[in-house]
């Protein structure tokens, strides 16, 4: 089995946590043969990935946390998220097998 990991490195300003803030981070690419869409905003990050040919996984990553869509079947979005943390430096990931 071969893993194919991308990760960017996300950090939202203190900024974005003034009262009425809803700035955003969001990008998509296409990694693998895939489509990775990923961002953060106030409330949250995510890393969303899909692959038409090859079984799949999205996941976050923090300080103190871990959060994988688990293994998910060619044709369908694998979804990982996680509620925001002031100061937090989140990591994402994509992979496939």
């Amino acid at each position: 089995m071969k893993i194919k990991k991308s990760v960017a490195t996300l950090v939202l300003c203190g900024a974005l946590f003034t009262v009425g803030a809803t700035a955003a981070f969001a990008k998509v690419t296409h990694p693998g043969g895939g489509v990775w869409s990923y961002g953060e905003d106030s409330v949250s990050v995510w890393s969303e990935y899909y692959h038409g040919s090859k079984t799949h996984k999205s996941s976050v990553k923090g300080p103190d946390y871990y959060v994988s869509s688990g293994w998910k079947s060619k044709g369908v979005w694998s979804t990982a998220w996680h509620k925001q943390k002031p100061g937090y430096n989140d990591e994402v990931f994509w992979g496939t097998q």
